[in-house]
Formats: structure tokens, sequence, C-alpha cells
């Protein structure tokens, strides 16, 4: 795949990280919330990562999944994520904060739900 297709790819909404799924599925389990936790898990563990160009030289945290999760569950992570951002002392095991986490799932449902200016379902929609 050459950096032109593989940039376009992953700038979708519904397109995101092995780190941001695995760093959301550990704040949610650290709220509680397993099954969420669990979903979010398994993208990465069952599903191919995007495939890279030949000179990509990140890790496998740079790894991209389309996630193929309901509307409905994306809402929930993103709300789930939202609230829990909204403490400012909120880190992660590794000290960094929910910096990004919060937009990058809102641009998720909104490409699942078709108000996002590039989403494939908001043919048709008026602007």
């Amino acid at each position: 795949m050459d950096w032109s297709a593989y940039r376009a790819i992953c700038d979708r909404g519904d397109v995101l990280s092995r780190w941001l799924l695995l760093h959301s599925a550990e704040l949610l389990e650290s709220a509680g919330q397993s099954a969420l936790a669990a979903r979010l898990r398994a993208i990465p563990a069952q599903a191919a990562a995007l495939p890279r160009p030949a000179d990509h030289r990140g890790g496998a945290e740079t790894d991209f999944f389309t996630v193929t999760l309901e509307l409905a569950v994306v809402r929930e992570i993103h709300d789930r994520i939202a609230g829990l951002a909204a403490d400012p002392a909120r880190r992660l095991s590794n000290g960094r904060g929910l910096g990004g986490m919060v937009e990058a799932w809102g641009e998720c449902v909104a490409w699942l739900d078709g108000s996002h200016p590039r989403s494939p379902l908001r043919d048709g929609k008026d602007g």
C-alpha cells in the first residue's frame, strides 16, 4: 500500500489505532466497564491490522483497525470516556492524560451516524 492510500484510510473516522483501542479499554476497565473494555480489546486481537506502506517504521502500537462496532456501542464508549476525561486528575496507567481520546471517539460516532463531513453515510444528507 502506498502512503497516500494509507493516510486516506487511516483518516477515516471508523479507523482507529491499536494505541487508542487498548488505552480506551484500560480506561473503561478502570471505571468498571469490563464488557466495553473487552469489546475494544477484541478488535486488535481478532482483526487484521491495515496493511502498511513498505517503509512504515512504527511499531505494533501504530497499527490501525477498522472498527465494526455498532453505533450505539461507539456512542456509549464515547460518552463514558468523555465522562472520565471530565476529571482532570484522571490518567492512564502510563501517566499520560486523556487528551485526544474523547475527540477520536466523537469522530468515530460522527462517521457512523453520518454527521461527519466525509462519512459515506452523509451522501444525500442536507449540509
